[in-house]
């Protein structure tokens, strides 16, 4: 039988917890310029909710933007953006809110305090990132 050559999708559906984090962390750096960027493993406390990690963890990447992520974003005292919390995950993988609640609350165990919304940087086939907020409540609606 002949050596299969392997493809992109072989190759992004080997990807670790740990792989994604390291190009997600580099999309970030690299595309989007953000600073201060560190990755953290975060033990699950509901592992039940989770059908496969790679040791009990999820990673997290921890960063700065350079500029407010949303227009009601508040900056600090010294016009610098707040550190976000992106959650590197694959297209193809299926959430629910039982997930969210396990991810929000082992979050805020790691950290010590409330965490009102994560990035969850979706990671697809071709190495595109695409960035979405999910928040830890209702949010009120922006008006135009």
């Amino acid at each position: 039988m002949p050596d299969r050559a392997l493809n992109a999708a072989d190759v992004h559906n080997s990807l670790t917890n740990s792989d994604l984090g390291h190009r997600v962390k580099l999309n970030l750096d690299l595309h989007h310029l953000w600073t201060n960027l560190s990755l953290h493993r975060v033990y699950v406390l509901n592992s039940d909710a989770f059908q496969f990690l790679d040791d009990g963890n999820i990673v997290f990447v921890q960063g700065q933007p350079p500029d407010k992520l949303y227009a009601t974003d508040s900056t600090e005292e010294d016009g610098v953006q707040p550190m976000e919390w992106v959650l590197p995950v694959r297209t193809e993988s299926t959430w629910s809110l039982r997930k969210w609640v396990a991810v929000f609350e082992s979050l805020e165990a790691y950290q010590q305090s409330p965490v009102k919304r994560i990035l969850m940087g979706l990671y697809t086939e071709d190495s595109t990132v695409v960035y979405y907020f999910v928040h830890n409540s209702l949010i009120k609606p922006r008006r135009n």
